[in-house]
């Protein structure tokens, strides 16, 4: 038994040695980013992060379903929008966009990864709802939005 355990560390150190072991990098989970969303806000828990693969972990925390967008830019105002005020996201350039999570029913949670480069990035929800009364409201247009910077 113990010339098996020899035989086998003597293979472990050579697979180590001879560069055969997976790269920490390689293996390393990216880091994540909690984000609250509640009517009618966006609270991601950190404003700056390092660029690179973030895993945001979405959670909706409000009343109301919600969706998570996030684009290339810094300043939500300059966003195209539409007449009901969401944003249009058809008039925003391909390179800009980053991703988004949908429907995210109120008490549910969501993750997934998106590769940030360096700059600064618009996180907001886009989701338009029709109260009873025909009344239409845009959670962009009702201030659902932040920025955050990667460096």
């Amino acid at each position: 038994m113990s010339i098996r355990r020899l035989v086998l560390a003597t293979m472990v150190v050579g697979a180590v040695a001879g560069g055969f072991a997976p790269s920490l990098a390689a293996t390393a989970k990216p880091p994540k980013l909690k984000v609250q969303l509640i009517e009618f806000q966006v609270t991601p828990a950190l404003q700056y992060v390092a660029k690179g693969k973030i895993n945001f972990v979405v959670k909706n925390a409000g009343t109301e379903k919600h969706e998570f967008a996030i684009v290339r830019g810094d300043n939500p105002a300059a966003l195209p929008t539409k007449a009901d005020g969401s944003v249009d996201e058809s008039q925003i350039a391909k390179r800009d966009k980053v991703g988004e999570l949908e429907n995210l029913k109120k008490g549910k949670t969501k993750s997934k990864t998106f590769k940030l480069s360096a700059g600064s990035y618009i996180l907001f929800c886009n989701t338009v709802d029709r109260e009873e009364d025909g009344t239409i409201v845009s959670h962009f247009a009702r201030g659902m939005y932040t920025t955050i910077n990667a460096s």
